[in-house]
């Protein structure tokens, strides 16, 4: 009664209506001077959307229209059914302007720029290229020239939340320079054909201590992104994700552009994040395909997905 006294508009809109009968609430307790400060923030938008995913149930006819959709969306992309394997690059699909499945979960797949380094039976394994941690791999070599010593340092890229068992301050190296691949330093990293190749750190080290690379030249990375696959290997997987539009595949023309343009990122800190961030969009957008849907990254629901990605390499990154 007292809510219907205070005009609360209760309508079919259950979302509008609850929040307009907690702003009564907190009026009627004497904290109405709260409400301005939390609405339209950050985590009022994200319970919003947390709300509107898991509280409100879409009519059935909404759920079929929404299941059509998924399914013309999926089967029309030029990705489905291809093969997507070791050596691939990918990139987190564009989405339309109400919709962003990395925005209440595994926000670090927002605007992800992804390279798969195993295909089996049991899983696909891979490591997110585009995103440097707060940890510098500090390299220091006797210079033969000058008899003194060279210093280089590169950051430490988060390559997903799982690690190798067998080795948990394991570095994976890869590089994508054409005068290293006739040098034979490393090896290429799937078939014939794939851009980007794998080093070790010793052979990585050991061309930059000779003077044959920079140390630039290279991307490592901590960490591995893992999909599993359902039993037979048939189903599931990282060829399931892309299926399903949430990865798509970089055009081979794009690849060695979007790998320039993340050999540009800095070592993460409060200093660098806004140009390192500047830059995760850049590559994304430069390894967009050709017919890929163009996205509106001025939606409320991408502009608020995007600042979810700076929450988490705020949280997980810079201040671990």
């Amino acid at each position: 009664n007292e809510l219907k006294n205070n005009d609360v508009n209760v309508n079919d809109d259950i979302l509008n209506t609850g929040i307009e009968s907690w702003s009564v609430l907190m009026k009627m307790i004497g904290r109405g001077d709260e409400i301005v400060q939390i609405e339209d923030s950050f985590d009022d938008l994200m319970l919003k959307e947390w709300t509107k995913e898991r509280l409100i149930f879409p009519s059935d006819e909404e759920e079929g229209d929404k299941l059509d959709g998924f399914i013309q969306k999926a089967t029309s992309s030029r990705d489905f059914g291809t093969e997507v394997g070791v050596g691939t690059m990918l990139r987190s699909s564009s989405f339309a302007s109400s919709y962003n499945p990395f925005l209440l979960s595994d926000q670090e797949y927002h605007q992800s720029t992804l390279l798969i380094i195993q295909d089996d039976e049991e899983m696909s394994v891979g490591v997110i290229l585009n995103l440097p941690s707060a940890s510098a791999i500090a390299l220091e070599f006797e210079d033969t020239k000058t008899g003194g010593e060279s210093s280089h340092v590169i950051p430490m890229r988060y390559g997903g939340r799982y690690s190798d068992a067998s080795d948990d301050d394991s570095l994976l190296w890869f590089h994508c320079n054409d005068d290293l691949k006739r040098k034979k330093v490393g090896s290429r990293l799937g078939p014939d054909g794939s851009f980007i190749w794998t080093v070790t750190p010793e052979d990585a080290a050991n061309a930059i201590a000779t003077g044959v690379a920079r140390a630039e030249d290279f991307i490592a990375v901590s960490g591995l992104s893992v999909w599993e696959k359902a039993i037979g290997g048939l189903a599931g997987g990282i060829k399931g994700e892309v299926n399903n539009n949430l990865f798509e595949v970089v055009d081979k023309e794009s690849v060695e552009c979007v790998w320039d343009i993340l050999l540009q990122q800095e070592v993460m800190t409060k200093k660098t994040a806004a140009e390192n961030l500047s830059l995760i969009n850049t590559a994304w957008c430069e390894g967009a395909p050709e017919d890929s849907m163009q996205p509106s990254l001025d939606a409320p629901v991408n502009r608020l997905a995007f600042r979810a990605l700076q929450k988490w390499i705020s949280a997980f990154l810079i201040d671990r």
